[in-house]
């Protein structure tokens, strides 16, 4: 299997690297004050200068590198992101190439149907293959494709978990003023978080999504029928490293989220409202200059 690349643990290796020079030249250094030639050598300012600048480049080099770490990581975070988008969107492509592909052979069987008078037989195969489309289109209703193809990939996942989906989407995130591989960085963890909500409750599952609009700001909202955020970690569950699913989670996802949001003058909050739990965030619109 093939490794992936990881800028994180490159970068640190960089560093380990760098520090075992610097250890290096201090050996050097010690070895030859603790010789007759290496004192000879250190009176020579000539020889000072040259083992100061090799000293010198080395420590800024490793901290040109650590400083650079974190861009390193976030670079890594979102080819993952990138790429786990690109594999939705062919997974998206693949079942709508699918539905076109079976559209004429189900044309075909209502047709031969309605010849041998079969219309009950016909109206039920219909209503079967309009749930089948149903389930695709619904999703089909954003200008963005990346975000469509989140939302089916998600929208899958739940079927298969038992878990309840529904979708209420009201804009096309035309002028989303985010990159769309972000903005499904938000929603990808919200929806992860809601799942795992459901999932160790033993209520009904359920989750519901919004996206809409308004002349200022795209909206946001997932709610889910999990258990409730205790009234003492509901002001922690968007801190780095805070979780509350123990040794499976490492609370990063609540976190970059609300970086994200954040980093586009956007907001993002929780709320319970009657028996859901509610994060809700907005982020400003693309404006657009209008030429007289």
């Amino acid at each position: 299997m093939k490794k992936r690349f990881d800028p994180g643990k490159t970068a640190l290796l960089i560093i380990l690297i760098n520090l075992v020079q610097v250890a290096l030249i201090g050996v050097v250094l010690l070895y030859l004050i603790d010789t007759d030639e290496g004192a000879e050598l250190l009176s020579n300012p000539l020889s000072m200068i040259l083992l100061a600048v090799t000293a010198a480049a080395v420590v800024i080099d490793s901290i040109i590198v650590f400083r650079s770490r974190g861009g390193l990581i976030r670079t890594g975070h979102e080819f993952r992101l990138l790429e786990d988008t690109l594999a939705r969107l062919e997974k998206l492509n693949a079942t709508l190439r699918a539905q076109r592909h079976d559209f004429m052979n189900h044309l075909q069987v209502v047709h031969s149907l309605i010849e041998m008078d079969e219309y009950k037989a016909a109206a039920e195969y219909i209503e079967k293959v309009y749930d089948d489309i149903k389930r695709v289109s619904r999703i089909m209703k954003t200008s963005v494709a990346a975000v469509n193809a989140l939302l089916q990939a998600k929208l899958m996942a739940c079927e298969k978990q038992g878990i309840t989906m529904e979708l209420d989407v009201r804009t096309q995130l035309k002028d989303l003023a985010i990159s769309s591989w972000e903005f499904c960085r938000v929603l990808g963890n919200l929806i992860d978080n809601a799942i795992y909500a459901v999932l160790e409750s033993d209520s009904e599952k359920f989750i519901r999504i919004e996206l809409y609009e308004d002349l200022w700001h795209h909206y946001f909202r997932v709610m889910n029928s999990g258990c409730p955020i205790p009234g003492e970690l509901a002001g922690r569950i968007f801190e780095a490293g805070f979780t509350t699913k123990g040794d499976r989670g490492e609370g990063m996802g609540l976190a970059i989220t609300k970086r994200i949001v954040e980093e586009h003058g956007g907001t993002i909050g929780t709320a319970r409202e009657g028996d859901r739990t509610v994060f809700a965030g907005r982020i400003p619109r693309q404006q657009v200059s209008v030429e007289n």
